[in-house]
């Protein structure tokens, strides 16, 4: 029997193709495996810390000095009003997935460094919106799921208003893109 060289040539070229599909498919449900059982790691940790607290409610200035006395590299961590929710909180990670590209967004609402939340705060204290942005930051805020940029008047609430003010700013966003943000970053359990 002759063996034709091409033919050769095809049935090793698509081996390889499918070898190679075969790899890459099982390596991504390998890496959603690692993802969702990391996912549950960061959940159960988060869910049982207590470093994100609503202290001071309304009192900015004792907001601000509770923050500015931390070390940058400390952290917010876990709910501060009602206890986590797993299936919640990973749709938060997901959605705040597709801002990864802004370094300004926490990629997880639950786990904020001081450093960040000092940069929320002070986008909040130094940006000045024109009339318009002013507009379309007020009408965020009454879009979100809190009508407000947190539950209550705490740190967050003061870092999610600097964070909504920097995407309208810098990012042309919609007070509806805004909203859909802050409602990502929302770390009062649920």
């Amino acid at each position: 029997m002759k063996i034709d060289r091409n033919m050769v040539f095809i049935l090793g070229a698509v081996s390889l193709v499918l070898a190679v599909a075969l790899f890459f498919s099982l390596s991504s449900k390998t890496v959603a495996a690692q993802s969702g059982s990391q996912m549950q790691a960061n959940f159960n940790v988060l869910s049982k810390a207590t470093s994100d607290q609503c202290a001071f409610l309304g009192d900015k200035a004792a907001i601000y000095n509770s923050v500015y006395s931390q070390s940058d590299a400390a952290r917010f961590q876990g709910s501060c009003c009602s206890p986590m929710d797993f299936a919640h909180y990973s749709q938060q990670i997901g959605g705040l997935k597709n801002y990864s590209s802004i370094s300004a967004i926490p990629q997880d609402p639950y786990n904020v460094s001081v450093g960040q939340v000092k940069q929320m705060l002070g986008y909040y204290d130094n940006i000045v919106l024109n009339p318009s942005q002013n507009a379309t930051f007020s009408n965020a805020a009454t879009l979100t799921a809190d009508h407000g940029w947190c539950c209550c008047q705490c740190w967050a609430w003061y870092a999610h208003a600097g964070l909504a003010k920097y995407l309208i700013r810098n990012y042309n966003y919609t007070a509806q893109q805004a909203a859909a943000v802050i409602n990502l970053e929302d770390c009062c359990g649920g």
